[in-house]
């Protein structure tokens, strides 16, 4: 199976646990990061803020890069951010 293959996977797995639970942070928080790596950085942007909202510290991070909207946004851009 190819990397975005598992991606995809796991997607359809953090949802399954979010559809059992919807109070997990740690959940939101993962898929949020698949879906970045999938190059989806609305609907990364979007689980983010839930975990954030649900008190993640690691969601926390990630929202001060301001992922919302920025289908643009590579790997590259997430490290020189994390730089300044």
């Amino acid at each position: 199976m190819t990397h975005a293959g598992k991606l995809h996977e796991a997607v359809t797995s953090f949802t399954s646990v979010i559809d059992c639970n919807t109070g997990w942070a740690e959940a939101y928080f993962r898929r949020g990061v698949c879906y970045y790596l999938l190059g989806n950085c609305r609907l990364a942007s979007y689980d983010m803020d839930a975990a954030t909202l649900l008190g993640c510290r690691d969601a926390q991070m990630w929202s001060r890069f301001d992922l919302q909207h920025d289908d643009d946004f590579s790997q590259d851009t997430f490290e020189s951010k994390k730089e300044t």
